[in-house]
């Protein structure tokens, strides 16, 4: 656009080489009175067979009343809009990859906590039938706790799916071979503390997106005057050069040439209410930026308020998590212990187990939670950077 602007207020040079054959004779007449005062018409060939010319001209345009300008300013505002879209599809893209990245570090938490449970399963299951084979358990017992065993692998099977399904999605949005091996290198044991709530002002100066409107919207007014640029008359300034021979042989002969400079003023009189058009779509064009604005300068300040509740709402799961990780394994060995001397039943056990899986599960999903509000509050307050967290 720039390039575009700028080549109003640049010369324009312009060459042309042409070659005519001639099939039929031009003859000029004219009229003569002989010695006896007798009027009578002569002529002459006036053409040859082959005509060469060759023109070149400069054009420069001298004053256009403020176009040129207001295009080239045009241009750097389109710039600087164009800068903030790359920043806002950036911080996006580095926004989508996060949330993807710890999504898959939940899912290996998850098979994690599968594995663990199948694998505790599975102990029980082989100690209660030692102790079935020494007779010291029913056989429904036994059955309790193959069953149980039993159930915790479709359930790892399930979660080992999800798991590469996230790992795969990953891959896609970072362009990795999806037959390449990847390790996930992080945790979901930190997260970042609560943010501070920020100013609006401070927000809308620092989003991207917001500045885009902005921008636009400097861009269009500048476009109202460049419409209007279209009203005024033009001043161009032109020098050429043409040259001409002709022969009735394939040479140059008769030759002629000469050298023209001249000005002409362009004065917009009339254009079929086309200039009126453009300048009137120009100013709707601002208003509905205008209303864009507004509409946006609304919905971040709801936005922000919403992301902070998502943040303080899963803060609090995640210290009530922790709390019930704690109680639910003291359970679980309490448990385990009164099974093995037989003051407990096998169903007790397993509802501990499933307690503590569960407390798990939901601690790693707390956590997960608050990371994906806390990147989604970056992108909204745009200070997203390429950190994990």
């Amino acid at each position: 656009m720039k390039k575009e602007a700028l080549s109003q207020a640049l010369p324009q040079i312009n060459a042309e080489l042409r070659y005519n054959r001639n099939f039929l004779q031009n003859k000029f007449f004219f009229t003569v009175t002989d010695s006896t005062g007798q009027e009578r018409t002569e002529s002459f060939t006036a053409s040859f067979d082959n005509a060469y010319q060759f023109n070149t001209t400069l054009n420069q345009t001298l004053f256009s009343f403020g176009k040129i300008g207001n295009a080239i300013k045009a241009a750097n505002y389109f710039k600087q809009y164009s800068q903030f879209q790359y920043s806002a599809d950036y911080q996006a893209i580095i926004t989508r990859i996060k949330k993807a990245f710890y999504l898959a570090l939940l899912q290996q938490k998850v098979w994690e906590v599968a594995i663990q449970s199948q694998a505790s399963a599975y102990d029980n299951y082989e100690n209660i039938k030692l102790r079935f084979e020494s007779g010291t358990v029913s056989e429904f017992d036994l059955l309790q706790a193959e069953t149980r065993w039993q159930n915790t692998i479709p359930a790892n099977t399930l979660a080992r799916k999800n798991y590469e399904v996230a790992l795969n999605n990953l891959k896609a949005l970072v362009d990795i071979p999806l037959r390449e091996e990847i390790t996930l290198v992080g945790g979901l044991q930190t997260f970042p503390p609560l943010p501070d709530s920020l100013e609006y002002k401070i927000v809308f100066d620092q989003r991207p997106d917001y500045n885009v409107l902005l921008w636009e919207k400097k861009l269009q007014d500048k476009r109202v005057a460049v419409e209007r640029s279209n009203y005024y008359p033009t001043l161009y300034g032109n020098l050429g050069y043409i040259y001409n021979a002709s022969s009735n042989e394939f040479k140059l002969d008769n030759e002629n040439d000469n050298v023209l400079l001249g000005l002409s003023l362009n004065i917009p009189i009339f254009t079929g209410l086309y200039t009126s058009a453009q300048v009137q779509k120009a100013r709707i064009d601002v208003e509905k930026v205008k209303t864009r604005i507004s509409k946006a300068n609304d919905e971040i300040r709801v936005e922000l308020k919403n992301i902070y509740l998502r943040l303080q709402e899963s803060r609090q799961r995640i210290d009530a998590a922790s709390k019930s990780i704690n109680t639910a394994q003291r359970a679980f060995e309490i448990a385990e212990t009164r099974v093995q001397i037989g003051l407990a039943t096998q169903l007790e056990f397993r509802e501990s187990r499933v307690d503590l899986d569960r407390a798990q599960l939901s601690y790693y999903i707390a956590i997960y939670d608050y990371l994906e509000a806390y990147f989604d509050w970056q992108q909204a307050t745009g200070t997203v950077n390429n950190s994990g967290i």
